[in-house]
């Protein structure tokens, strides 16, 4: 079952990045919009196995395609909607930590649960070359540039209300560069998403932020 939709796909299909890696495409929920407001939920990067090289050099990533991603061992970790298309609890792996806490925080901001928290979002990575497995993105000005006008194109194609990043990394190098208003708070998966600062936590702060608006619209 998918709980994604493809009815964006025409207006993402001519952004460039996603010619060349179909698979970095947003996930945009099957509910995007109907229960409450748009929300574009933005976290940093994807991650390919500490054994791969294909993405190492930006510039090389930036001229390669789909084509050079390995089918079994590199593709799922870029495959954007495959990894967010699975029912509520359904992320297992260490390394979708990510995933397990921000469905957390979505239905304690009142997201109703359904099949599966994220059709009620879109969701999608501000760096469009992934990282090295198990480490943070060593961004270039290219990396930044690209994520910037990617992301400006999404949410052209989108129309989201609210843009809410979820890595501090990623709103510090590319919020400045988008043409919508945003906010911003600590990747899930790391020990701020949990540290009080000045007596809330970035979770909590999360939580309250997306609920003031999907409460404000009355949602279902």
């Amino acid at each position: 079952m998918n709980y994604y939709t493809e009815a964006f796909d025409g207006q993402l299909d001519k952004i460039e990045i996603y010619q060349r890696y179909p698979l970095l495409k947003p996930f945009v929920g099957s509910d995007y919009g109907r229960n409450g407001p748009r929300i574009l939920l933005i976290a940093e990067s994807h991650y390919l196995p500490a054994s791969s090289t294909v993405h190492n050099d930006s510039e090389r990533w930036y001229s390669g395609s789909e084509s050079d991603l390995h089918p079994q061992d590199e593709k799922p970790s870029v495959r954007t909607r495959g990894i967010l298309n699975k029912p509520y609890r359904g992320w297992k792996k260490r390394g979708h930590a990510i995933y397990r806490h921000l469905e957390s925080a979505l239905v304690k901001a009142g997201l109703p649960i359904h099949d599966s928290v994220f059709q009620q979002v879109a969701f999608m990575n501000a760096f469009q070359r992934p990282a090295k497995e198990g480490d943070s993105i060593k961004h270039t000005k290219q990396d930044v540039e690209v994520a910037s006008e990617t992301i400006n194109q999404v949410t052209e194609a989108l129309q989201p209300d609210h843009i809410v990043f979820v890595s501090t990394k990623a709103k510090r190098t590319v919020g400045k560069h988008l043409n919508q208003s945003y906010a911003g708070f600590h990747h899930p998966a790391c020990p701020w998403w949990n540290r009080k600062q000045d007596g809330v936590s970035s979770k909590q702060r999360f939580i309250n932020h997306i609920s003031s608006h999907w409460n404000a619209r009355g949602a279902a």
